[in-house]
C-alpha cells in the first residue's frame, strides 16, 4: 500500500464528523496551500488503487467473460498493464489456464475472500493434514511478524527466534529438525508454544512468555482471532466440518482455536512434520522463489549476470528470475553459509539501498517440482527446467511421475467443487504418495 494525500472531499466529511453530535473542533495536520492547491478534488476509484487479482477472479467466477474488455467498461477503467499482471500472477498460481478458464484451485481461491496466495497455501493446508500449522503461518502473513526489534536489540532476538527452535517450552519437541532454515516455521512455533502456556497456565505466564522472547502479545491475540476466521471460510466451502455447538456457551474462540490445534484430527495428521509445511508453503508462496546460482539454468543465468552487472564476492548470490535480490538482515536465513537446498520463497520484496526478501524459507527440489510452474523434462541429461528458468536434476522417470502428481492432484480439487469432501481428503492414497516423497526427501542422505 502506497501512502497518499487524502483528497479534499475526504478532507471536508471528515472535518463535519468533528461536529456531528455538536459543535466541534477540527484540527488539521496539512497547511491550507496543500489543501486548496495539491489535494484531489475527489478520492480516486478503488478499481485505480488496489491490486486486482481478487476481482478479476470473481469475474471469472460469474462467468461475465474475459477479464480486459469487461473491466473497459468501467466508467473509470484501471490500466492495461494493472489488469495484464493480475492475469498473469493468476495464471501463473494455477486460478485460471488456456484461454481464460478457471480451473478447480481457481474456483476454491474466489471463494475465500483473502490473498490469492494466502488461500492457496490454507486450500492446500486442508487438503494435505496440515491446517495448523498452515492456519498460524497464514494468519502471520496476512497480519504482521509477532517479533518486537527494541532499539540496539537486534542480535538479542536474533538469539530468541534461534532459542525458540531449540528449547522445548512446555516439554514437547516441535516439529522435527528441518525448519532451522525458516522464518515461517520460527513464527509458526512461537503462536503454538505461545497458545500452550495460554491454554494450561493463563495470561500472566503467556504475557512472560511473549517477553523472553520479544513477542507481540497483542499481535499473539490477533492471530489466534485470525487463525479461528481462516478456519471457519475453510469450513464455509466444505473443506473440513467445524464441530456441533461451537458457538454456544463462553470463550467458544480459544474452544474453536484448541480444536484447529489438535493434533488428533485428520487435518492435521502431517501436521508434525516440516518438510510438508515447506511444501506448502512453496504451493502458495509460488512464484515467489529465488534460487543461487546452482538452482538456475545456465541460459537464465547467463543472461540474469548480464542484468545484475558485477556480483558481490558472496558465494551465496540470489536472484528472482529477473534480478539479483538479498534476504533481509531480519531473517534467520541472512547469517547462514550454507543452505540446505538452493532454492527460498517469500512473500514481499522491499527496494532500499538493495532488493531484499524479507520473511523467508528454504524450500526442495521435489516442492517446486510438485507446485511450481510449467516443467520441461530433458530425457538425456536429466535435468527439469521450471518456467525456464529454475533447473533441478532429477531422473527423467522421477520427472513424469511429478508431472502425473500434479495431473491428479488437479482432478482431487475438481471432485472438491462437485462434492465437498469432509474429514478423509488427507487418507487420499495420492495425498499419502506425495507426503511419503516429501518425508523420503527430507531424510539426511548416508
Amino acid at each position: 500500500m502506497v501512502e497518499d494525500w487524502i483528497s479534499r472531499a475526504n478532507a471536508r466529511q471528515r472535518r463535519g464528523r468533528a461536529g456531528r453530535v455538536k459543535p466541534g473542533i477540527c484540527f488539521c495536520l496539512y497547511t491550507r496551500h496543500r489543501f486548496e492547491k495539491l489535494m484531489r478534488p475527489f478520492q480516486l476509484p478503488e478499481m485505480l488503487r488496489m491490486p486486482l487479482v481478487e476481482l478479476c477472479l470473481q469475474i471469472k467466477l460469474l462467468s461475465l467473460g474475459r477479464i480486459m474488455p469487461f473491466l473497459q467498461k468501467a466508467l473509470e477503467p484501471p490500466t492495461e498493464e494493472a489488469v495484464t499482471s493480475a492475469i498473469s500472477l493468476l495464471y501463473e498460481v494455477g486460478a485460471i489456464e488456456g484461454d481464460e478458464e478457471l480451473t478447480p484451485l481457481g474456483y476454491h481461491l474466489a471463494k475465500l475472500p483473502v490473498d490469492v496466495l494466502i488461500g492457496k497455501m490454507m486450500l492446500y493446508g486442508g487438503i494435505f493434514g496440515c491446517l495448523s500449522p498452515i492456519l498460524s503461518i497464514s494468519a502471520f502473513l496476512s497480519y504482521k511478524s509477532p517479533f518486537i526489534y527494541p532499539k540496539d536489540e537486534r542480535h538479542a532476538v536474533e538469539r530468541a527466534k534461534s532459542a525458540l527452535l531449540i528449547d522445548k517450552v512446555g516439554g514437547e519437541n516441535d516439529l522435527d529438525n528441518g525448519n532451522r532454515q525458516s522464518d515461517h516455521l520460527v513464527m509458526m512455533i512461537a503462536y503454538k508454544k505461545w497458545e500452550k502456556i495460554l491454554r494450561e497456565n493463563g495470561a500472566k505466564d503467556a504475557e512472560r512468555f511473549c517477553k523472553s522472547y520479544f513477542l507481540s502479545s497483542s499481535v499473539m491475540y490477533m492471530i489466534r482471532d485470525m487463525r479461528v476466521q481462516f478456519g471457519t471460510l475453510l469450513a464455509d466451502i466444505g473443506l473440513i466440518d467445524l464441530p456441533k455447538n461451537y458457538q454456544i456457551g463462553g470463550k467458544w474462540k480459544e474452544k474453536l482455536d484448541s480444536w484447529f490445534s489438535d493434533t488428533t484430527q485428520t487435518f492435521n495428521v502431517y501436521s508434525s512434520h516440516s518438510s510438508v509445511v515447506k511444501a506448502l508453503l512453496c504451493a502458495g508462496l509460488y512464484p515467489n522463489v529465488a534460487a543461487t546460482e546452482q538452482g538456475i539454468s545456465e541460459k537464465a543465468l547467463g543472461s540474469l549476470r548480464q542484468s545484475a552487472g558485477p556480483t558481490s564476492d558472496d558465494s551465496h548470490v540470489w536472484f528472482d528470475g529477473r534480478r539479483e535480490v538479498h534476504i533481509h538482515p531480519s531473517s534467520l536465513n541472512s547469517n547462514s553459509k550454507a543452505f540446505q537446498y538452493p532454492f527460498l520463497v517469500f512473500l514481499e520484496k522491499v527496494e532500499t539501498t538493495k532488493v531484499f526478501l524479507r520473511d523467508t524459507t528454504i524450500t526442495s527440489p521435489y516442492s517446486i517440482l510438485l507446485f511450481g510452474g510449467s516443467m520441461n523434462i530433458q530425457h538425456q541429461s536429466g535435468l527439469v527446467t521450471i518456467d525456464g528458468w529454475l533447473k533441478m536434476a532429477a531422473p527423467a522417470q522421477t520427472a513424469v511421475l511429478f508431472k502425473e502428481l500434479r495431473l491428479t492432484l488437479h482432478s482431487i480439487l475438481k471432485e472438491l467443487i462437485r462434492k465437498p469432501q469432509t474429514g478423509n481428503i488427507a487418507e487420499n492414497s495420492v495425498i499419502q504418495s506425495i507426503v511419503h516423497l516429501l518425508l523420503e526427501e527430507d531424510k539426511p542422505k548416508p
